[in-house]
Protein backbone atom coordinates (compact mmCIF):
# COMPACT_ATOMS: atom_id res chain seq x y z
CA UNK A 1 0.00 0.00 0.00
CA UNK A 2 1.55 3.05 -0.76
CA UNK A 3 1.51 6.24 1.37
CA UNK A 4 -0.82 9.20 0.05
CA UNK A 5 -0.30 12.08 2.40
CA UNK A 6 -3.33 14.19 0.90
CA UNK A 7 -5.50 11.18 1.69
CA UNK A 8 -4.60 10.54 5.36
CA UNK A 9 -4.22 14.38 5.77
CA UNK A 10 -8.29 14.83 4.44
CA UNK A 11 -9.24 12.06 6.18
CA UNK A 12 -8.29 13.40 9.36
CA UNK A 13 -9.72 16.85 8.63
CA UNK A 14 -12.87 15.56 7.98
CA UNK A 15 -12.87 13.95 11.10
CA UNK A 16 -11.85 16.81 12.77
CA UNK A 17 -14.63 18.85 11.02
CA UNK A 18 -17.26 16.65 12.14
CA UNK A 19 -16.78 17.30 15.50
CA UNK A 20 -15.92 20.90 16.26
CA UNK A 21 -14.74 20.27 20.46
CA UNK A 22 -12.28 18.22 19.18
CA UNK A 23 -10.99 20.23 16.56
CA UNK A 24 -11.09 23.65 19.02
CA UNK A 25 -9.10 21.43 21.49
CA UNK A 26 -6.46 20.30 18.44
CA UNK A 27 -6.10 23.91 17.53
CA UNK A 28 -6.35 25.18 21.34
CA UNK A 29 -3.73 22.64 22.61
CA UNK A 30 -1.04 23.48 19.58
CA UNK A 31 -1.58 27.43 20.59
CA UNK A 32 -0.38 27.10 24.32
CA UNK A 33 1.92 23.37 24.39
CA UNK A 34 4.78 25.09 23.42
CA UNK A 35 4.62 28.05 26.20
CA UNK A 36 3.93 25.05 28.90
CA UNK A 37 7.10 23.42 27.42
CA UNK A 38 9.72 26.77 27.76
CA UNK A 39 7.46 26.91 31.22
CA UNK A 40 8.62 23.60 32.21
CA UNK A 41 12.07 24.16 31.16
CA UNK A 42 12.24 26.96 33.25
CA UNK A 43 10.93 25.22 36.03
CA UNK A 44 13.73 22.45 35.52
CA UNK A 45 16.14 25.12 36.01
CA UNK A 46 14.54 26.62 39.24
CA UNK A 47 14.36 23.38 40.51
CA UNK A 48 18.07 22.51 39.73
CA UNK A 49 19.06 25.81 42.00
CA UNK A 50 16.97 24.59 45.16
CA UNK A 51 17.68 20.61 44.72
CA UNK A 52 21.05 20.26 46.59
CA UNK A 53 22.30 17.18 44.56
CA UNK A 54 22.52 19.58 41.14
CA UNK A 55 25.44 20.20 40.53
CA UNK A 56 27.26 22.38 37.63
CA UNK A 57 27.58 19.16 35.65
CA UNK A 58 23.97 18.74 35.53
CA UNK A 59 23.14 22.41 34.66
CA UNK A 60 25.54 21.55 31.76
CA UNK A 61 23.46 18.80 30.66
CA UNK A 62 20.54 20.56 30.84
CA UNK A 63 21.73 23.48 28.96
CA UNK A 64 23.84 21.64 26.03
CA UNK A 65 21.20 19.21 24.90
CA UNK A 66 18.46 21.42 24.25
CA UNK A 67 20.98 24.04 22.42
CA UNK A 68 22.74 21.41 20.37
CA UNK A 69 19.05 20.54 19.05
CA UNK A 70 17.60 23.57 18.70
CA UNK A 71 21.22 24.79 16.70
CA UNK A 72 20.68 20.90 14.66
CA UNK A 73 17.31 21.47 13.71
CA UNK A 74 17.98 25.41 12.21
CA UNK A 75 21.17 23.93 10.13
CA UNK A 76 19.02 20.89 8.82
CA UNK A 77 15.82 23.50 8.25
CA UNK A 78 18.27 25.90 6.05
CA UNK A 79 20.05 23.58 4.28
CA UNK A 80 17.03 21.06 3.06
CA UNK A 81 14.03 23.89 2.79
CA UNK A 82 11.43 21.52 2.51
CA UNK A 83 8.10 23.55 1.93
CA UNK A 84 5.10 23.14 3.73
CA UNK A 85 2.16 20.81 3.36
CA UNK A 86 0.31 23.92 2.77
CA UNK A 87 2.35 25.37 -0.04
CA UNK A 88 2.15 25.90 -3.36
CA UNK A 89 5.31 23.10 -3.82
CA UNK A 90 4.07 20.95 -1.44
CA UNK A 91 1.10 18.75 -1.38
CA UNK A 92 -1.58 21.28 -2.26
CA UNK A 93 -3.93 20.74 1.07
CA UNK A 94 -5.82 23.18 2.75
CA UNK A 95 -4.17 23.80 5.91
CA UNK A 96 -6.84 23.47 9.15
CA UNK A 97 -5.69 26.63 10.64
CA UNK A 98 -3.74 29.21 8.24
CA UNK A 99 -0.19 29.52 9.84
CA UNK A 100 0.78 33.29 10.75
CA UNK A 101 4.42 32.73 8.88
CA UNK A 102 5.59 30.29 6.53
CA UNK A 103 9.02 28.75 6.38
CA UNK A 104 11.17 25.24 6.20
CA UNK A 105 9.10 22.31 7.75
CA UNK A 106 11.70 19.94 8.15
CA UNK A 107 12.97 18.63 10.45
CA UNK A 108 9.63 19.80 12.90
CA UNK A 109 11.22 22.31 15.48
CA UNK A 110 8.96 22.17 17.81
CA UNK A 111 8.97 18.22 18.39
CA UNK A 112 13.01 18.61 18.50
CA UNK A 113 12.85 20.77 21.41
CA UNK A 114 9.60 19.42 23.08
CA UNK A 115 11.37 15.93 22.81
CA UNK A 116 14.80 17.14 24.14
CA UNK A 117 13.07 19.45 27.18
CA UNK A 118 11.07 15.90 28.20
CA UNK A 119 14.20 14.12 28.08
CA UNK A 120 15.74 16.81 30.57
CA UNK A 121 13.63 15.66 32.86
CA UNK A 122 14.27 11.73 32.82
CA UNK A 123 17.07 11.82 35.12
CA UNK A 124 15.52 14.26 37.55
CA UNK A 125 11.95 13.91 37.61
CA UNK A 126 11.01 11.01 35.49
CA UNK A 127 7.69 10.68 36.21
CA UNK A 128 7.24 15.02 34.78
CA UNK A 129 9.59 13.57 31.30
CA UNK A 130 7.30 10.81 31.10
CA UNK A 131 4.22 13.27 30.79
CA UNK A 132 5.82 15.55 28.99
CA UNK A 133 6.85 13.01 26.43
CA UNK A 134 2.98 11.97 25.83
CA UNK A 135 2.51 15.80 25.44
CA UNK A 136 5.36 16.00 22.67
CA UNK A 137 3.66 13.02 20.59
CA UNK A 138 0.19 15.02 21.43
CA UNK A 139 2.08 18.24 19.94
CA UNK A 140 3.14 16.01 16.79
CA UNK A 141 -0.56 15.62 15.98
CA UNK A 142 -1.83 18.49 16.29
CA UNK A 143 1.41 19.53 13.78
CA UNK A 144 0.31 17.35 11.47
CA UNK A 145 -3.87 17.82 11.66
CA UNK A 146 -3.11 21.57 11.13
CA UNK A 147 -1.11 20.44 7.86
CA UNK A 148 2.44 22.28 8.59
CA UNK A 149 3.69 19.32 8.74
CA UNK A 150 4.44 15.88 7.16
CA UNK A 151 4.50 13.26 9.20
CA UNK A 152 8.54 12.94 8.06
CA UNK A 153 9.29 16.05 9.62
CA UNK A 154 7.78 15.19 12.69
CA UNK A 155 9.27 12.08 13.31
CA UNK A 156 12.77 13.34 12.63
CA UNK A 157 12.19 16.31 14.78
CA UNK A 158 11.26 13.95 17.44
CA UNK A 159 13.81 11.48 16.65
CA UNK A 160 16.77 14.33 16.81
CA UNK A 161 15.23 15.64 20.13
CA UNK A 162 14.89 12.21 21.65
CA UNK A 163 18.61 10.92 20.66
CA UNK A 164 20.31 14.09 21.47
CA UNK A 165 18.35 14.33 24.70
CA UNK A 166 19.28 11.03 25.77
CA UNK A 167 23.44 11.30 25.38
CA UNK A 168 23.60 13.29 28.52
CA UNK A 169 21.79 10.04 30.30
CA UNK A 170 24.67 7.93 29.79
CA UNK A 171 27.10 10.55 31.38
Amino acid sequence: MRYNYPTIYNKNVAFLNSRPRIKRAVILFNRYIPYFFGLAYALLWLYGMFEESFGAIDFLKISCAPAFTLLLVSVLRLAIERERPYSEKGAKITPLKEKENGGASFPSRHLACAAVISMAFLPYLPAVGALLLLGTIGLGYTRFSLGWHYPSDLFVGFALGFIVGAVPLFF
